[in-house]
């Protein structure tokens, strides 16, 4: 079996796309990391990648084995921390993944306190969120979607509907909804440009015959209202993360055209005492917090 110094390089030339950058990536020589490609290959028997100029492309072992790569040196690393952690405070304080919906500031002053204690905040882009929680990289996560999975256990934190984000000077900024084509003529920002079943994809472009043209994808809702609150574009965005943004004054949210189901949130979490005595009053903070009236 190849030792993991082996799995780090090919997972920084897959990143990096030359020897020269991965090797400077994880500290060894130029020389070094050629050699060690090549006791890679002669090892496995196998061509792992193949040279286009100065970049090396991954060929079907190489790239079989940068996905293992990369499934499992975070969980080494993980691990690395969680014993030294282990070895100084008794055990690993518990980690609450953040996804693009990051504007959580009415729960910032309310962490780490008593019952939450030390809680690591970890950011993960939304296509990790649920690899991430099965994976044990993080212990909990505010999500839309929950995966049937032994050993998950979730809180129901609150239903919201999507709204316009828009704004102040926009046109459509006292409307009283606003209509698909406004988000085909404007810049779209949102977290993933892939169509969710049950959005407004489904629910809202589709029944128009409108794909949104000019999308821009930005993974942090606090960044979108940024943005938008600049005039550089506009937002469909769940009412709980842009209502302090709209109360401000920095953007306006108005109803979208027609009828779309209310969006359910959920506070995933890893079935264990330890976990669930953390994540249970953070789903009860967070239902205070959020499930009000706008």
């Amino acid at each position: 079996m190849l030792d993991i110094k082996f799995y780090v390089l090919i997972d920084a030339i897959a990143t990096h796309g030359t020897v020269h950058e991965a090797a400077a990536a994880i500290g060894v020589t130029q020389p070094a990391a050629t050699h060690r490609i090549r006791e890679m290959e002669r090892r496995l028997g196998v061509s792992l990648f193949l040279r286009e100029g100065r970049r090396l492309v991954l060929t079907a072992s190489g790239e079989r084995l940068v996905a293992a790569a990369r499934d499992t040196l975070p969980r080494l690393r993980s691990a690395e921390i969680e014993a030294w952690q282990l070895a100084r405070h008794g055990e690993p304080p518990i980690r609450l993944g953040i996804g693009p919906y990051d504007t959580l500031s009415r729960v910032v002053p309310h962490l780490y306190d008593q019952p939450y204690g030390d809680i690591d905040l970890v950011s993960l882009p939304m296509p990790e969120m649920t690899g991430a929680l099965l994976a044990r990289r993080v212990d909990m996560i505010p999500m839309i979607e929950v995966p049937v999975q032994r050993g998950l256990d979730y809180r129901e934190l609150f239903e919201e509907p999507l709204m316009a984000v828009l704004p102040p000077s926009h046109p459509y900024a006292d409307r009283e909804s606003v209509p698909p084509e406004v988000f085909d003529r404007d810049r779209h920002f949102t977290y993933s440009v892939a169509p969710e079943a049950g959005h407004e994809f489904e629910h809202f472009f589709q029944p128009a015959g409108i794909y949104p043209s000019h999308m821009v994808q930005v993974e942090s809702v606090s960044l979108i209202l940024d943005l938008v609150a600049a005039g550089k574009g506009v937002s469909i965005l769940s009412r709980w993360a842009v209502r302090d943004a709209a109360r401000s004054g920095r953007v306006v949210m108005r109803p979208l055209a027609g009828e779309l189901p209310r969006i359910p949130w959920y506070l995933a979490f890893a079935d264990e005492p330890r976990v669930a005595e953390v994540a249970s009053p953070l789903a009860s903070l967070m239902r205070k917090l959020y499930r009000q009236a706008s």
